[in-house]
């Protein structure tokens, strides 16, 4: 068909007009969210200025609102990480730890693909901060040593960071009691904040945490008029302030709480006055609910040490506060703290970095032609299908050995308790040595329908074949107390099943079952009661 010079031109006019349109949708696009993150910058620095300040709004309000940003506002990397990193420390004063510090993890993400160096760095320094709170120096170390990956200390721009940088290698050596290192740590970040007198508006909070820092120093090396006289410098009315705010609550108000315990006892170490055990009690308080539990341990920890021994009375009152805070530690927590950090820490940036990823790869930057549109469609299918294909066993229809390994390390994290069935199918080899490979593909089938039937009728029950003649189940939850009875339930069913190659013939299971949570290895332990169950008569059940 020969088209005329009208109908070429009517065509190359029509084909402009429509890719003008989407280059100029496309610039519209790019162009809104331009002004979008420059308007939204200036909300995000309003935020980080307030810091909680604003009286009548609540911690609650205040993160729901960041989170409302964060879910609807077009950021760049660095105002995404300052609302993280902002959002967690309101999460850590409300008591959900875990939270902060999946958010810390998010935070860390976005901070370190910008170019804000000083940001990033700062977060390390509040692991770290955290770390040598519960005496994990190395893990507070290795944290120290991430910010220095990524920008020496010398070489921070930002002064304020730069000092808080030194008083964190300052509490790091107090801790350790390297006393006069920790001084002159604590001296130089000093310095550092002397030098921005009169252009930063935060210079005397910085001075202030820097000297709660050198008064609980001198507390410990004995130098009690020293450490009062910076005690002397704060009303209660900065103290009661600075409460409002998580950062300052965390720097200055805990410190300076526990300086004064610890003062108070060392003026008076064979009394137990009432002063100091109301101050004491409110201490551990405000620990508790602030999420400082630890602090408060390690405090009345020092004290004790620090207590005459025949200062029965105090002695006894300390004695029984360890014991309650102690009681709450190790009811709270099932692992090592300092575990806990890294792994909420280590998963949250991975588990966004993946997040990010797939986002990345999945989203089309340009929609220029309906082509592109549809090979970036049918990609993304074919990958589903893959995907979806290589989670099961073709021959059962159930979920494949790579399956059940992830599943079992994502029911791990749940911490919810659960079990795991072992099934093997009895003298199998013997099988399809004696009536060939067909029929004992068939006998594998009819142990999946049999699983797959279990899966149906029990919400919270999922099958694999986890590898030749072997299956395992998965059971949690609603299902997790009929475990027994899904496990003598597919005994039973393979046992008095007919087979058509072999009418006259048995074929039997062993199972193992095991339970528990957490860290402990379930699957181990179903595995060594399945042999228990093939060594002992086969055609039966075995758990703990």
């Amino acid at each position: 068909m020969l088209m005329t010079k009208s109908t070429i031109q009517k065509i190359l006019i029509i084909t402009f007009i429509i890719v003008t349109a989407l280059i100029l949708a496309q610039s519209i696009y790019y162009a809104k969210n331009f002004f979008d993150r420059q308007t939204n910058h200036e909300k995000v620095t309003e935020v980080l200025a307030n810091n909680n300040r604003l009286s009548g709004v609540s911690l609650e309000d205040e993160v729901e609102n960041i989170n409302d940003m964060i879910t609807k506002g077009v950021y760049d990397d660095t105002d995404l990480g300052l609302l993280y990193e902002q959002a967690g420390l309101i999460y850590n004063q409300m008591g959900e730890e875990m939270t902060y510090y999946r958010y810390l993890g998010y935070a860390l993400y976005y901070l370190e693909q910008s170019d804000e160096k000083d940001y990033t760095v700062n977060i390390y320094l509040d692991l770290a901060a955290l770390h040598i709170s519960n005496h994990a120096y190395p893990a507070a170390e290795e944290m120290l040593s991430r910010a220095r990956d990524i920008e020496p200390f010398e070489e921070i721009s930002n002064v304020s960071i730069k000092s808080y940088a030194y008083r964190v290698l300052a509490l790091l050596d107090a801790d350790k009691k390297n006393f006069t290192q920790a001084i002159e740590y604590l001296n130089k970040s000093q310095g550092y904040v002397d030098s921005i007198i009169g252009s930063d508006p935060n210079v005397d909070d910085y001075t202030r945490n820097n000297q709660i820092t050198l008064a609980n120093i001198y507390v410990r090396q004995g130098l009690l008029d020293e450490c009062a006289a910076i005690l002397d410098q704060y009303s209660d009315s900065d103290i009661t302030a600075a409460k409002k705010e998580p950062i300052y609550l965390r720097n200055f108000v805990i410190p300076y709480y526990q300086t004064r315990c610890l003062l108070a006892l060392a003026q008076h170490p064979d009394s137990a006055s009432v002063d100091t055990k109301t101050l004491v009690d409110d201490f551990v308080k405000l620990c508790q609910n602030s999420g400082y539990d630890k602090v408060a341990l390690d405090t009345l920890l020092l004290m004790q040490e620090s207590c005459q021994p025949d200062n029965i009375e105090m002695q006894k009152f300390l004695t029984i506060r360890i014991q309650n805070l102690s009681t709450l530690i190790i009811e709270n927590q099932s692992q090592t703290y300092s575990n806990i950090l890294n792994s909420q820490v280590n998963d949250s940036r991975l588990s966004i970095a993946k997040a990010a990823e797939i986002a990345q790869n999945t989203k089309s930057r340009t929609a220029l032609t309906v082509l592109s549109i549809i090979i970036t469609c049918l990609i993304i299918l074919f990958f589903i299908i893959i995907i979806l294909n290589s989670r099961r066993d073709g021959l059962t229809f159930l979920y494949n050995r790579r399956s059940f390994n992830y599943d079992i390390e994502r029911i791990k994290r749940s911490m919810l308790p659960y079990s795991v069935i072992m099934l093997d199918i009895d003298n199998f080899k013997n099988i399809n040595d004696t009536y060939g490979h067909p029929e004992g593909d068939k006998v594998l089938q009819k142990v999946g329908q049999f699983i797959n039937a279990e899966v149906k009728a029990n919400s919270d029950v999922r099958g694999y074949r986890y590898g030749g003649e072997e299956f395992a189940l998965i059971i949690s939850k609603n299902s997790y107390p009929h475990t027994m009875e899904i496990a003598e339930t597919l005994r039973r069913n393979m046992a008095a099943t007919t087979w058509s190659f072999a009418p006259d013939l048995v074929i039997t299971v062993s199972l193992g079952v095991a339970s528990g949570s957490f860290s402990e290895d379930v699957v181990k332990k179903a595995d060594d009661n399945l042999y228990f169950s093939k060594q002992h008569g086969k055609n039966q059940i075995y758990t703990d």
